[in-house]
């Protein structure tokens, strides 16, 4: 960014209850310092009186985070400029500035005025998001989080079922968070209640939820009539039911939710602009393709393979000194974007041949999975980059074509 147009530079350090903030001019004079009140109301009108005293040029606030109430009381404030500054990029400063490993919020929020003033061309003014993006990429992280509360819910409701009733977790089916499984343990909380019912009724039960296929069903029957509880004592198996049927619940409501969020997502990536792109991609789905679509939105309309590959971690880190030089998974890294690309490369194995077979072929040398996947990943981009520019969907004929005419020519 250039200075030109900025009459005063604001750090800002973030804090639960109180911002720290210290300005200065771009030429590094009129240093001052204030502890602002996290308010809306209060950090709102401090916002407005520093725009009062400095009416000409831009305010740039430079901060560690690109989102966050901070952020929106800003763009909701014409004149002000809003940059955002790696954490670990000011840790780094710091630890230069500060060899003992002293920390302050004063001495961190003037850093960060300092970091853009000395270095201006490092630094680009955050963009304000285009509605839609910024409304689907809040719901698909959130919707991801819940994923990720369910998957702990899943967790314990295994550990607990271990402990009263093991027999569950084959009985119940294979995915505990499944509509079958709570039903299941809905009406059959404990072994002794399996037991008590006729093989007849549990059959027709599985054959209602899609899994009476007849092997299963032998080796579900020869289980149930050859089961022994872990403790038949009622003082033993109680707490523990309550404990499974609290945790059901839990996966009860997160279900209707998970399907709430599904939906609204669904609804606001309906008529998205280049949806044709991303949905032309092998294995994406409903939950992959509106995680993609903020991926490549976010990159702009005229990505580059490699912004793409660097901005989700998926390009690795290259160092080198002297005679030594090597080639490093990159640690850090937006995690739910790098999820997004991972999980993506993963998928497609299922719908893309060539994907499949550099996947197998990977696996057969002796890769791990992680790094099998960022490899895929990373050549997606490449791919995916251009669709993008172009917008043009995905074609795996014409690209297995010109993949097999550049190795000939090669």
């Amino acid at each position: 960014m250039k200075l030109e147009q900025v009459s005063l530079l604001v750090g800002l350090d973030w804090a639960d209850q109180a911002h720290t903030c210290s300005w200065q001019r771009p030429d590094g004079s009129g240093i001052g310092q204030a502890q602002v009140a996290a308010a809306p109301e209060r950090l709102g009108a401090w916002f407005d009186q520093l725009r009062g005293a400095h009416p000409q040029g831009q305010i740039v606030v430079v901060l560690e985070r690109p989102d966050g109430p901070v952020v929106e009381l800003l763009r909701a404030r014409p004149g002000f400029v809003i940059v955002a500054v790696n954490p670990l990029m000011l840790h780094r400063f710091r630890q230069a500035f500060s060899p003992s490993g002293a920390k302050d919020d004063p001495g961190d929020a003037r850093l960060l005025a300092e970091i853009v003033r000395t270095h201006p061309e490092r630094f680009a003014a955050l963009a304000a998001p285009e509605p839609r993006l910024r409304t689907l990429a809040t719901l698909v992280r959130h919707r991801r989080d819940w994923i990720d509360r369910r998957t702990g819910l899943v967790e314990q409701l295994s550990a607990t079922l271990k402990q009263y009733y093991p027999q569950a977790l084959t009985l119940a089916g294979a995915d505990l968070a499944s509509p079958m499984t709570r039903a299941f343990l809905r009406r059959w909380p404990d072994l002794a209640a399996v037991q008590r019912s006729r093989w007849g009724t549990l059959a027709r039960f599985y054959r209602r939820h899609h899994a009476g296929r007849a092997a299963v069903l032998a080796r579900r029957e020869a289980l149930v009539r050859q089961a022994q509880p872990v403790n038949a004592h009622a003082d033993y198996v109680a707490p523990w039911r309550l404990q499974m049927q609290t945790i059901l619940g839990q996966l009860e409501a997160l279900a209707a939710s998970l399907a709430r969020y599904e939906a609204v997502i669904a609804q606001a990536y309906a008529d998205a602009p280049g949806r044709t792109v991303i949905d032309s991609l092998p294995g994406v789905g409903p939950v992959l393709a509106p995680r993609l679509w903020v991926a490549c939105q976010q990159a702009g309309s005229t990505p580059r393979a490699k912004e793409l590959a660097q901005r989700s971690g998926i390009a690795p880190v290259q160092r080198q000194s002297g005679q030594s030089q090597g080639v490093f998974f990159r640690r850090a890294r937006p995690r739910f974007l790098h999820q997004t690309w991972t999980e993506f490369a993963a998928h497609s194995t299922a719908a893309c041949p060539w994907a499949k077979a550099y996947h197998d072929q990977r696996l057969a040398q002796g890769d791990g999975l992680g790094a099998i996947r960022r490899a895929l990943a990373f050549k997606w981009t490449r791919i995916i980059a251009r669709l993008w520019r172009d917008q043009v969907p995905y074609d795996d004929q014409y690209y297995t074509a010109h993949r097999a005419a550049r190795l000939t020519a090669a």
